[in-house]
C-alpha cells in the first residue's frame, strides 16, 4: 500500500486527485494540505511514502517544500499546469510530472514509478480504466477481446459493449504484450485467445465483433495462431 499525502492549494483540484489516487488500487491518502506549511506539517505527522504536490502555491512553493524535506524523503509527484518548472523539479530528485488536466492513466504511470519492482501490482496486476458518471470501470485484460484507436484514444470492445478507455493504442500495446494482445492493424490491438476464426478474407472473427488483419501484421498474426 503506497500511503500518499496530497498538497494543493485549490480546492477542487485537490479533491479531484485525492478521488483519481483513491480509485486505483493499492494507495492510501493519508493527508491532504492546502499550502506548502501545512504539507511540511502532514509530511513530519504522517511518514508517506510518496507527496503529490502543486508547484505555484502561495508561501511555500512546491519546489520550495521539496528543498525543506529531510532525508530520506518521500517520492516526489509534482502536479501543475505549468510545465517550465520540469527541469527544476527532477534536478530536485521528483519521481513524476504531471500535467493538469490530470488523467488516470498519468497517475498510474506516476505510481508505477514510485512501487517497488517486486511488487505484485507493478509486477502483474494491470486494468484498463473506463470513464462512467458514477466512476471508474476497471477492466481486467482478459475482458477485453480488441483495444481499437479512435481519436487519440482507445475503444475496448467487451461483452458489456464498446467502452472507452483513457490512454493511446501505443500506451496500452506496451503493457498488453505480456497479457496476450497482438497489434493486428494500426489501428487495432487483439487479445488472441478471443479470436475465433481467420476468415478467408483476412478479417479475425470474435465473439462481438470482426476486425480486418493489415497486410503487413498478417503473416505475424497467422504464426501467433499456429496456422504459419
Amino acid at each position: 500500500m503506497i500511503r500518499i499525502v496530497v498538497v494543493e492549494d485549490e480546492p477542487l483540484a485537490r479533491q479531484h486527485l485525492v478521488d483519481l489516487l483513491e480509485e486505483l488500487p493499492g494507495t492510501e491518502v493519508v493527508a491532504q494540505a492546502a499550502n506548502g506549511r501545512e504539507g511540511l506539517a502532514a509530511i513530519a505527522a504522517h511518514r508517506p511514502d510518496a507527496v503529490f504536490l502543486d508547484i505555484e502555491m502561495p508561501g511555500i512553493t512546491g519546489t520550495e517544500l521539496m528543498h525543506l524535506l529531510p532525508e530520506p524523503r518521500p517520492a516526489l509527484v509534482f502536479v501543475t499546469a505549468y510545465p517550465q518548472h520540469a527541469l527544476e523539479a527532477f534536478a530536485g530528485g521528483a519521481v513524476h510530472y504531471l500535467l493538469k488536466p490530470i488523467s488516470r492513466v498519468g497517475l498510474a504511470q506516476a505510481l508505477g514509478r514510485i512501487r517497488p519492482q517486486d511488487d505484485p501490482l507493478q509486477q502483474g496486476w494491470l486494468r484498463l480504466p473506463v470513464r462512467r458518471r458514477t466512476g471508474t470501470r476497471l477492466l481486467r485484460p482478459e475482458e477485453v477481446e480488441a483495444l481499437v484507436a479512435d481519436l487519440g484514444d482507445a475503444v475496448a470492445w467487451t461483452a458489456e459493449g464498446r467502452l472507452p478507455v483513457d490512454g493511446s493504442l501505443a500506451h496500452w500495446e506496451e503493457r498488453l504484450r505480456n497479457h496476450g494482445f497482438l497489434r493486428v492493424h494500426r489501428n487495432a490491438l487483439v487479445r488472441l485467445e478471443a479470436i475465433r476464426e481467420l476468415s478467408a478474407d483476412d478479417e479475425l472473427v470474435l465473439p462481438t465483433g470482426r476486425l480486418a488483419v493489415s497486410r503487413r501484421r498478417l503473416e505475424e498474426v497467422r504464426r501467433a495462431l499456429g496456422l504459419a
